[in-house]
């Protein structure tokens, strides 16, 4: 059993993220249901990758481990820059080969860490 449970942060980091998002949107910022849910992707994938860092720097014995965890993070935050990027219309020719460059890259590395095991 993990130490340190992260569910109930990660929950609140969540919410938190779901209010700014929200606080975007009536600003101005950012137009439409869409766009709420696409910043609340960047910014929860961010919470990933800083949960990762902090998992590497305390290892658990049954936790999933700081990579498993970073690439979650790219991968959350990649899609919701691409939905984001998508609803808005800019640079949609390039958005799969993106997602695609990003989703390779870490395979690559996935390989490459299992292969040196």
């Amino acid at each position: 059993m993990p130490k340190r449970p992260v569910g109930v942060l990660s929950l609140g980091i969540l919410i938190l993220v779901l209010a700014v998002s929200v606080a975007a949107s009536a600003t101005e910022m950012i137009v439409g249901v869409s766009e709420i849910f696409s910043l609340t992707l960047v910014l929860f994938g961010f919470w990933f990758m800083i949960l990762a860092g902090i998992s590497a720097a305390n290892p658990e014995q049954y936790g999933g481990g700081a990579f498993n965890t970073f690439s979650g993070g790219i991968l959350i935050t990649t899609f919701g820059v691409v939905w984001l990027l998508y609803v808005r219309e800019l640079l949609v020719e390039y958005l799969l080969p993106a997602l695609l460059l990003i989703v390779g890259i870490l395979v690559a590395v996935a390989g490459i860490r299992a292969w040196r095991k």
